[in-house]
């Protein structure tokens, strides 16, 4: 079966093994960036923005907040969250081709590999765990929310973005039209790995969002939980306090 086609990317989506999820960003890599800055239209760095802003307030009376980024990719969230005064930032990624990039890039942060259901860390070790873009790829949702809160530090806060299907109706067939039809078509021309770019609606169609979203954020433990949505509804962050 071709790599780039719309079965393998069905298979990836009802398997979603952390190996075949390994593998798929291993594949991806060389045209990770590019192809997320490209597609979003370059939103994505505001996204990131957001989410580091808001970390900063819950951080704002600790001299030096320790966060991890989990799922960090190539790392451009991990960075965001250097901007923090003091912050001391650590992103983990079960790719490492991914994590060569982010090394290459952000040379002063640690990263490690790693994935969400087992993190390598103890109790109650971080003021902030994020993710950006990585929840909806985790083998098992609960059990890495139930991590997150667990080396989250009492009164700590997970920060989780991820894509939004629009709630509005005609923004939501726009929307689709561009998920399902453009965007693997661009993707095609720039990635051997296209299949990743068929995954991707699969992924984002079938993930819980918003108030659905909290309820297993409840379930995982956390105390509270909103959402906020942001660019017409095109991603949302959700933030859970500990």
């Amino acid at each position: 079966m071709p790599l780039n086609s719309k079965e393998t990317a069905k298979t990836l989506f009802s398997s979603k093994s952390h190996a075949s999820i390994q593998h798929m960003f291993d594949e991806v890599a060389p045209t990770y960036d590019f192809l997320n800055h490209l597609l979003s239209l370059g939103i994505d760095n505001y996204w990131r923005s957001y989410a580091a802003k808001k970390a900063a307030r819950f951080t704002a009376s600790i001299p030096a907040p320790s966060i991890l980024d989990v799922a960090t990719g190539t790392g451009d969230l991990a960075n965001a969250m250097t901007k923090i005064p003091g912050a001391k930032v650590t992103g983990m990624d079960l790719s490492p081709e991914m994590l060569t990039i982010a090394r290459g890039k952000y040379p002063d942060i640690t990263f490690t590999q790693g994935y969400a259901e087992k993190l390598e860390f103890r109790d109650a070790s971080f003021d902030i765990v994020s993710a950006g873009f990585g929840a909806r790829n985790f083998e098992n949702l609960l059990q890495g929310l139930k991590e997150f809160r667990r080396v989250l530090k009492p009164g700590g806060h997970a920060l989780i973005i991820e894509p939004m299907i629009p709630r509005n109706i005609l923004m939501k067939k726009l929307y689709l039209i561009y998920f399902k039809k453009v965007l693997p078509k661009i993707a095609s021309m720039f990635s051997r790995s296209s299949f990743a770019y068929d995954y991707l609606p699969h992924s984002v169609e079938s993930f819980p969002q918003d108030d659905t979203f909290l309820a297993i954020l409840r379930e995982a433990g956390f105390s509270s939980a909103e959402f906020k949505p942001m660019t017409f509804e095109t991603s949302i962050l959700y933030i859970a306090k500990k």
